[in-house]
Protein backbone atom coordinates (compact mmCIF):
# COMPACT_ATOMS: atom_id res chain seq x y z
CA UNK A 1 0.00 0.00 0.00
CA UNK A 2 3.08 2.41 0.55
CA UNK A 3 4.70 1.80 -2.79
CA UNK A 4 0.89 2.52 -4.59
CA UNK A 5 0.92 5.61 -2.24
CA UNK A 6 4.30 6.47 -3.40
CA UNK A 7 3.67 6.14 -7.01
CA UNK A 8 0.45 8.23 -6.98
CA UNK A 9 2.35 10.74 -5.21
CA UNK A 10 5.19 10.63 -7.93
CA UNK A 11 2.90 10.95 -10.46
CA UNK A 12 0.34 13.61 -9.38
CA UNK A 13 4.26 15.54 -9.13
CA UNK A 14 5.39 14.86 -12.51
CA UNK A 15 1.94 15.62 -13.76
CA UNK A 16 1.88 18.76 -12.00
CA UNK A 17 5.43 19.93 -12.67
CA UNK A 18 4.36 18.99 -17.22
CA UNK A 19 1.46 21.02 -16.76
CA UNK A 20 3.32 24.14 -14.96
CA UNK A 21 5.99 23.76 -17.94
CA UNK A 22 3.07 23.67 -20.48
CA UNK A 23 0.75 26.06 -19.19
CA UNK A 24 3.08 28.68 -17.35
CA UNK A 25 5.18 30.78 -20.22
CA UNK A 26 8.44 30.96 -19.97
CA UNK A 27 10.11 34.33 -18.54
CA UNK A 28 10.72 36.47 -21.14
CA UNK A 29 14.45 38.02 -21.17
CA UNK A 30 14.08 41.02 -22.52
CA UNK A 31 17.08 43.89 -23.38
CA UNK A 32 17.29 47.49 -23.76
CA UNK A 33 18.26 48.48 -26.80
CA UNK A 34 20.84 51.70 -27.12
CA UNK A 35 18.80 53.73 -30.32
CA UNK A 36 14.89 53.57 -30.68
CA UNK A 37 15.07 51.48 -34.05
CA UNK A 38 12.31 51.38 -35.95
CA UNK A 39 11.48 48.64 -38.33
CA UNK A 40 8.71 49.44 -39.99
CA UNK A 41 9.48 53.06 -41.14
CA UNK A 42 12.84 51.11 -43.07
CA UNK A 43 10.79 48.68 -44.61
CA UNK A 44 7.87 51.21 -45.75
CA UNK A 45 10.88 53.39 -47.61
CA UNK A 46 11.97 50.71 -49.26
CA UNK A 47 14.53 49.12 -47.14
CA UNK A 48 15.30 45.02 -47.61
CA UNK A 49 16.56 43.47 -44.52
CA UNK A 50 19.80 42.56 -46.41
CA UNK A 51 20.87 46.60 -46.24
CA UNK A 52 20.96 46.77 -42.87
CA UNK A 53 21.88 42.93 -42.06
CA UNK A 54 24.45 42.71 -44.79
CA UNK A 55 25.45 38.79 -44.48
CA UNK A 56 22.42 36.89 -43.93
CA UNK A 57 22.77 36.08 -47.38
CA UNK A 58 26.35 34.91 -47.59
CA UNK A 59 27.68 34.11 -43.36
CA UNK A 60 26.14 31.98 -40.33
CA UNK A 61 25.35 35.82 -38.51
CA UNK A 62 22.88 38.04 -40.09
CA UNK A 63 25.10 41.08 -39.03
CA UNK A 64 24.70 44.65 -38.09
CA UNK A 65 25.29 47.91 -39.94
CA UNK A 66 28.26 50.17 -38.68
CA UNK A 67 27.26 53.58 -37.36
CA UNK A 68 28.70 55.29 -40.32
CA UNK A 69 26.65 53.45 -42.78
CA UNK A 70 23.12 54.92 -40.54
CA UNK A 71 24.53 58.09 -41.00
CA UNK A 72 25.83 58.18 -44.44
CA UNK A 73 21.93 56.36 -44.96
CA UNK A 74 19.81 59.02 -43.13
CA UNK A 75 22.28 61.92 -44.92
CA UNK A 76 21.13 60.71 -47.58
CA UNK A 77 17.78 60.23 -47.17
CA UNK A 78 16.91 63.65 -45.06
CA UNK A 79 16.32 65.78 -48.30
CA UNK A 80 13.43 63.26 -49.08
CA UNK A 81 12.26 64.04 -45.91
CA UNK A 82 12.98 67.37 -44.40
CA UNK A 83 10.62 67.71 -41.88
CA UNK A 84 11.65 64.26 -40.49
CA UNK A 85 12.81 65.75 -36.72
CA UNK A 86 13.57 62.25 -35.64
CA UNK A 87 15.41 61.28 -38.11
CA UNK A 88 17.72 64.46 -37.73
CA UNK A 89 17.99 63.77 -33.96
CA UNK A 90 19.40 60.02 -34.52
CA UNK A 91 21.87 60.82 -36.79
CA UNK A 92 23.29 63.60 -34.70
CA UNK A 93 23.20 60.95 -31.74
CA UNK A 94 24.84 58.83 -34.27
CA UNK A 95 27.76 61.39 -35.02
CA UNK A 96 28.16 63.09 -31.37
CA UNK A 97 28.16 59.34 -29.52
CA UNK A 98 29.22 56.81 -32.07
CA UNK A 99 31.59 58.50 -34.59
CA UNK A 100 32.82 61.07 -33.01
CA UNK A 101 33.81 58.71 -30.50
CA UNK A 102 35.20 55.92 -32.88
CA UNK A 103 32.52 53.40 -31.18
CA UNK A 104 30.04 51.17 -32.87
CA UNK A 105 26.55 50.92 -31.81
CA UNK A 106 26.14 48.44 -28.49
CA UNK A 107 23.01 46.92 -30.18
CA UNK A 108 22.17 43.75 -27.86
CA UNK A 109 21.48 40.41 -29.18
CA UNK A 110 18.15 39.02 -28.67
CA UNK A 111 17.96 36.10 -31.09
CA UNK A 112 20.88 33.19 -29.32
CA UNK A 113 20.64 29.68 -29.97
CA UNK A 114 22.37 27.12 -28.13
CA UNK A 115 25.68 26.43 -28.10
CA UNK A 116 25.13 22.84 -29.09
CA UNK A 117 22.95 24.12 -31.97
CA UNK A 118 24.27 25.22 -35.48
CA UNK A 119 22.08 28.01 -37.40
CA UNK A 120 23.19 29.79 -40.68
CA UNK A 121 21.44 32.76 -42.22
CA UNK A 122 22.73 31.98 -45.41
CA UNK A 123 21.11 28.32 -45.83
CA UNK A 124 18.09 29.68 -44.72
CA UNK A 125 18.22 33.12 -46.83
CA UNK A 126 19.86 32.02 -49.47
CA UNK A 127 19.72 27.75 -50.26
CA UNK A 128 16.73 27.61 -48.75
CA UNK A 129 15.18 31.18 -49.66
CA UNK A 130 13.24 31.63 -46.94
CA UNK A 131 11.48 35.47 -46.15
CA UNK A 132 12.99 36.83 -42.94
CA UNK A 133 9.74 37.31 -41.74
CA UNK A 134 9.00 33.55 -41.98
CA UNK A 135 11.41 33.28 -38.55
CA UNK A 136 11.46 36.84 -37.54
CA UNK A 137 7.22 36.90 -37.53
CA UNK A 138 6.48 40.81 -37.28
CA UNK A 139 9.58 42.54 -37.52
CA UNK A 140 8.84 44.37 -40.41
CA UNK A 141 6.16 45.93 -38.70
CA UNK A 142 7.76 46.88 -35.83
CA UNK A 143 7.90 50.78 -34.65
CA UNK A 144 10.45 49.70 -31.61
CA UNK A 145 13.74 47.86 -31.44
CA UNK A 146 13.62 44.25 -30.59
CA UNK A 147 13.98 43.99 -26.94
CA UNK A 148 13.15 40.09 -27.16
CA UNK A 149 13.29 36.78 -29.57
CA UNK A 150 10.84 37.06 -32.37
CA UNK A 151 10.93 33.16 -32.93
CA UNK A 152 7.34 32.52 -33.87
CA UNK A 153 6.72 29.69 -30.93
CA UNK A 154 3.02 30.48 -31.43
CA UNK A 155 2.82 28.75 -35.14
CA UNK A 156 3.18 24.72 -33.35
CA UNK A 157 1.84 25.64 -29.91
CA UNK A 158 1.12 22.37 -28.71
CA UNK A 159 3.62 19.90 -29.59
CA UNK A 160 6.65 19.63 -28.07
CA UNK A 161 5.75 22.41 -25.33
CA UNK A 162 7.67 21.33 -22.01
CA UNK A 163 10.11 24.89 -22.57
CA UNK A 164 11.00 27.38 -25.25
CA UNK A 165 14.23 25.58 -26.55
CA UNK A 166 12.47 22.26 -27.27
CA UNK A 167 9.30 24.10 -28.73
CA UNK A 168 11.49 26.25 -30.89
CA UNK A 169 13.59 22.71 -32.13
CA UNK A 170 9.94 21.17 -32.57
CA UNK A 171 9.15 24.51 -34.99
CA UNK A 172 12.42 24.11 -37.07
CA UNK A 173 11.36 20.53 -37.25
CA UNK A 174 8.21 20.97 -38.39
CA UNK A 175 9.43 23.79 -41.35
CA UNK A 176 11.97 20.97 -42.62
CA UNK A 177 9.83 18.40 -43.09
CA UNK A 178 6.83 20.65 -44.44
CA UNK A 179 9.84 22.02 -47.33
CA UNK A 180 11.63 18.16 -47.28
CA UNK A 181 15.12 19.19 -46.46
CA UNK A 182 17.22 17.14 -44.05
CA UNK A 183 15.65 16.51 -40.47
CA UNK A 184 18.86 14.85 -39.66
CA UNK A 185 19.84 15.75 -36.08
CA UNK A 186 23.78 16.55 -36.96
CA UNK A 187 22.86 18.82 -39.57
CA UNK A 188 22.23 21.35 -36.32
CA UNK A 189 23.81 19.84 -33.36
CA UNK A 190 26.77 19.22 -32.91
Amino acid sequence: MARLVAVMEFVAGFLFVTLLAVIVPARENRVEQPLPFNHKKHVEAGWQCINCHPFADHQKFAGLPQAQECVDCHKSEMPKYPDNKKMREITELLEKEYIAKGREIPWQVVHKVKDYVYFSHQRHVTLGKIECTECHVGIDKMTEPVTKSLFPLPKYPHSFAYNESVRKMQWCWNCHQERKVTTDCNACHH
